[in-house]
């Protein structure tokens, strides 16, 4: 099955982009995928917010 993939990121050619893979997926009679990109080092890596703060911490905080 032939599928087009078309890569967003947000930046100002996603709209040109969209539009583009729409002309190829009639022309192809293919389903459109979107895959959005996000750059690494833009976002925060993600914190541990389990509530798990340790052994020995509460006498610590005491």
């Amino acid at each position: 099955m032939t599928n087009v993939i078309a890569c967003i990121d947000g930046s100002n050619v996603t709209s040109a982009v969209c539009d583009a893979s729409g002309w190829a997926a009639f022309q192809l009679n293919a389903p459109v995928i979107l895959l959005h990109v996000l750059d690494k080092s833009a976002y925060p890596i993600e914190s541990d917010l389990s509530g798990n703060i340790g052994l020995g911490t509460r006498e610590h905080l005491l």
